[in-house]
């Protein structure tokens, strides 16, 4: 089992948090990670080596809009 870290960061790259991930190898743990995909940008991280960085999602089109 390796144990791993998903970095939450910033739209300017600043550290906000992170979660702890273990998995049996990168494609587990990537699996994993891209489950917390969202507004921030990732980065996943297995001691000093990171695996994937995960781009922020773009917003859905449209979205807080109200029809007229």
């Amino acid at each position: 089992m390796n144990y791993y870290r998903l970095y939450v960061l910033s739209a300017a790259g600043h550290f906000l948090g992170f979660e702890e991930i273990e998995a049996d190898d990168d494609a587990e743990a990537r699996r994993r990670a891209e489950k917390f995909a969202g507004e921030r940008p990732l980065e996943l991280w297995c001691g000093s080596r990171k695996v994937v960085s995960i781009p922020a999602a773009a917003p859905a089109s449209g979205a807080g809009r109200t029809a007229l």
